[in-house]
């Protein structure tokens, strides 16, 4: 059926008038299977969705979802616990919504969909129970991303065989050379680079496109994309436009693109720049980011691109950045949008269609949005239909697989907290509020080490520089997420452990950095700390500051803070790269792609010091990774993760084993003047200032032997007081204001 347009007379009525049914559905059609050296088309080219010619004027809603990486509940297995941002269930909801007030809606997924949250436990399934959720949603079309190529190829045609919809990508192709793959040295395409939809006479075009870096990223698994290859993006993304727009002349065109906006130095924003005279709207994945922007043609596209949404929260296109789209216009700029990932928003382009004077329909404006979930209820169907798959996921969550062998804090007992030496206890308003801060934010501990030397580890091990060469790593970056982070010794390990460590999702990165914005960068994470005062016994926190924003460095590097210096000239590097601290030198720096952002925004780094990343790796997370590290060893022994490398001067510096040698001026006054106050802290006698009643309000006032106004009494405490009344008795509602 390759390049046949159906006509309309011809179609059953079952297809012209079911909107949100699959074509096989619709027909009791078997589904189509893969062919070696043909290309694969499930659908005819051209899908009928609606057959009222006599209309003037109609709005095509299109929606779109990407990076799901198998979020089908609003659940997030690692973590063992809901994720109010996410869902195919929220999705669901939000679909039910939309196609009972628009009677013209399309439904795609931009690719990544099969691999991540515990997905990978059904990949033996006739069916894989994502495809199964998107096929229940009724989703129109599907363009595979780099993780659909994760696994065997056995597994990627049972999934793109059994979807109901579409399945389009521009550049993916047979490869010419394959011994199995006779193609006469013809180009076969694997899938078909397009699909257009006809609403009442207006064709929709959508042109898809997936990562050409597949083969690179799954180098080492060639059995994934066994006798493929892949074309390079901007030169299948031209031809394949080129070609629709010759064959079909529609009246939208549509990218649905699983690409970077700059990946490897190009990107979405290159085929934007160069095509916007083509596309009308571009929905891509892949980033994991959330925005809405808007590119013209020619623009330069190594520069950043303007967000045309309300207050740049992409949520709702702002029409006074972006101006009219309409048919005069619609040759000189396009509109990109990405709904973030794991569900966070159904992406959302209205698009709004009258007659002209010869009968042809023309673009009188189009407006684009990101419908977040954060406060949609879960479809109630869906859930029960997929109950089976969250029971079972939530069980392999709990599954153990390794055992802890030391404590990895150096705290009596190896609790957390360095007042009342406890693990953090949750009030009412979500946190414990008397104390003060997790020991491995003071002092350099087994805990935070783990994390950063996790990341050296895969970055050595996995990476390599755009000359395929090995990457050794100076310096490593991570923030201890959780004061509720913690291993004890003897502590089963289960999977669900790992997200407890490090409760994001983040990507690992490599950059090269020169000497003089590393020590900017460092100076800036220590800026978490107000300066420290004579008679303070305790830290505390810029309230502005949050505290993923405090990251904790290792690796070869040896470092000291003094919070007594205003922030900006607190570090001193003693050590690095077994010498001297050089400013000029170029070092290899370990951080997550949150914090890239960080480096980029403050311009210590730009996007060519970029030297490789984990989002194409099969586990691509940092907190996977510390998973991973756990499964091939069995057991996660501190002591291969003490490298003691820094200190803060008033604490002084300590051993491997926490103990302190020379005593700073907060650790001397504990033991000296001020003994009995700090023994009030840690009896819950007195409590702490905060700056605010929520759980993410900082400890902001250190406590102070010489102001009594720096703490408040606990007025819950007696001898007998329970200890949930002397949690409840520091809490902020009881503080001085």
């Amino acid at each position: 059926m390759k390049n046949k347009t159906f006509k309309l007379a011809t179609l059953s009525a079952a297809i012209l008038l079911a909107s949100t049914a699959s074509y096989a559905n619709a027909n009791n059609q078997a589904p189509a299977s893969i062919a070696e050296c043909k290309t694969f088309e499930p659908t005819p080219s051209v899908i009928v969705k609606g057959t009222n010619n006599e209309l003037s004027s109609q709005t095509i809603t299109i929606g779109a979802t990407g990076d799901m990486h198998g979020r089908i509940f609003a659940y997030d297995y690692a973590l063992d616990g809901v994720d109010r941002n996410a869902g195919f269930s929220k999705i669901a909801t939000l679909l039910r919504d939309e196609r009972s007030s628009n009677d013209n809606f399309l439904l795609i997924d931009l690719g990544d969909t099969v691999q991540g949250n515990s997905a990978e436990l059904f990949n033996n399934d006739p069916v894989h129970p994502v495809v199964e959720t998107m096929n229940t949603l009724n989703y129109d079309l599907w363009v595979p991303g780099n993780h659909e190529f994760d696994f065997e190829r056995a597994f990627l045609e049972r999934s793109l065989e059994n979807f109901n919809g579409s399945v389009i990508s521009s550049n993916v192709i047979w490869d010419k050379n394959s011994v199995d793959c006779k193609a006469n040295e013809e180009e076969v395409p694997f899938l078909r680079g397009y699909q257009i939809f006809n609403y009442n006479g207006a064709k929709v075009a959508v042109v898809g496109l997936t990562p050409s870096y597949v083969k690179v990223w799954n180098a080492s698994n060639p059995e994934n994309f066994r006798n493929l290859d892949f074309k390079d993006e901007l030169e299948s993304v031209t031809d394949t436009v080129n070609s629709v727009i010759e064959q079909y002349q529609p009246d939208v065109v549509i990218g649905a693109l699983h690409h970077g906006r700059k990946e490897h130095g190009r990107g979405v924003h290159e085929i934007a720049s160069e095509l916007a005279d083509k596309f009308d709207v571009i929905f891509m994945g892949h980033e994991h980011a959330r925005f809405i922007e808007q590119v013209e043609k020619g623009a330069d596209f190594t520069a950043e691109m303007p967000e045309i949404s309300v207050d740049g929260n992409s949520e709702l296109e702002d029409k006074t950045k972006s101006g009219v789209y309409n048919a005069e216009n619609r040759h000189e700029k396009v509109k990109i949008i990405e709904p973030g990932n794991w569900g966070w928003a159904l992406a959302k382009a209205e698009i709004e269609l009258e007659k002209d004077q010869q009968g042809k329909w023309q673009i009188v404006d189009t407006t684009l949005s990101n419908r977040k979930v954060e406060s949609v209820q879960e479809d109630k169907t869906l859930q029960e239909q997929m109950l089976h798959i969250h029971d079972t996921s939530v069980t392999d969550a709990n599954i153990k697989i390794g055992e802890v062998k030391g404590n990895f804090t150096n705290s009596k007992g190896g609790f957390a907290d360095e007042a009342v030496l406890e693990e953090q206890v949750l009030n009412s308003e979500g946190l414990r509020l008397y104390s003060s801060i997790h020991t491995g934010k003071l002092s350099d501990m087994p805990i935070t080490d783990l994390i950063n030397q996790i990341q050296i580890m895969n970055i050595e091990q996995k990476g390599s520089d755009s000359e395929g060469n090995a990457i050794a790593v100076d310096v490593s970056a991570a923030a201890l997420f959780s004061d509720g982070s913690n291993l004890f010794d003897g502590q089963e390990y289960r999977k669900k452990d790992s997200a407890n460590l490090y409760m994001y999702d983040n990507q690992l990165v490599a950059v090269s950095i020169k000497g003089e914005q590393l020590k900017a960068y460092m100076e800036w994470s220590y800026g978490y700390f107000n300066t420290h005062q004579e008679n303070d016994i305790t830290v505390s926190f810029n309230p502005a500051i949050p505290a993923y924003n405090y990251d904790i460095f290792d690796g070869s590097i040896q470092y000291t803070v003094d919070l007594s210096n205003a922030v900006g000239e607190r570090i001193d590097i003693t050590e690095i790269r077994g010498g001297e601290f050089n400013p000029n030198a170029d070092y290899v720096l370990a951080i997550n792609d949150y914090r890239l952002g960080t480096l980029l925004g403050e311009q210590w780094i730009t996007r060519e010091q970029v030297i490789w990343d984990s989002s194409n790796e099969p586990v691509y997370a940092v907190r996977d990774m510390i998973t991973e590290y756990v499964e091939n060893e069995g057991v996660l022994d501190r002591s291969k993760f003490e490298n003691v490398n820094w200190y803060i001067k008033q604490y002084g510096p300590a051993n491997a084993a926490g103990a302190v040698s020379e005593p700073g001026d907060i650790l001397s006054l504990r033991e000296g003047a001020g003994a009995e106050l700090w023994s009030k802290l840690q009896n819950k006698e007195i409590c702490v200032m905060r700056s605010g009643p929520g759980a993410r309000n900082s400890i902001n006032v250190s406590v102070n032997l010489a102001d009594e106004d720096t703490w408040f009494a606990n007025p819950n405490y007696s001898a007998e007081a329970t200890q949930e009344a002397l949690y409840e008795g520091c809490a902020y509602s009881n503080q001085p204001k």
